[in-house]
């Protein structure tokens, strides 16, 4: 009869195997997108960051026309990339006015890129990527 091996040492082995995955360089943010959804209450924000070996937060604000804060939102230990979310702002939207995105990208309470991205609160159709 043949014997078989047990299952966990199997997998602790193949744990053994694969290699540390080693950051060259901190992760950064490379792209991001607002777009107003039809109903301008809405807004679907896209960001893609670089590679990372060890899992960053995001933490999102939008500032509204008068420069106070619309809506905000906190990512802790992101698992992909590209990130694709719906934000709700607290606040009336005022259609055509200009706002400012603000993402910034943290890691152990260290910040490694911010970024701001100003858009008009105006619907427009999403490009293929």
């Amino acid at each position: 009869m043949t014997e078989m091996r047990d299952p966990e040492e199997i997998y602790r082995e193949s744990l053994a195997s694969v290699p540390a995955s080693v950051e060259t360089r901190p992760p950064v943010i490379t792209r991001m997108e607002v777009l107003p959804y039809p109903d301008l209450t809405r807004l679907w924000v896209r960001i893609e960051v670089s590679a990372f070996a060890r899992f960053p937060d995001l933490e999102l604000t939008v500032y509204g026309p008068d420069g106070q804060v619309a809506c905000t939102m906190y990512m802790v230990e992101i698992r992909r990339t590209y990130q694709s979310l719906t934000l709700h702002p607290r606040h009336p939207s005022r259609p055509g006015a200009r706002y400012v995105l603000e993402v910034a990208l943290i890691r152990d309470e260290t910040l490694l890129d911010t970024q701001q991205l100003p858009f008009d609160l105006v619907f427009r159709e999403p490009q293929a990527a």
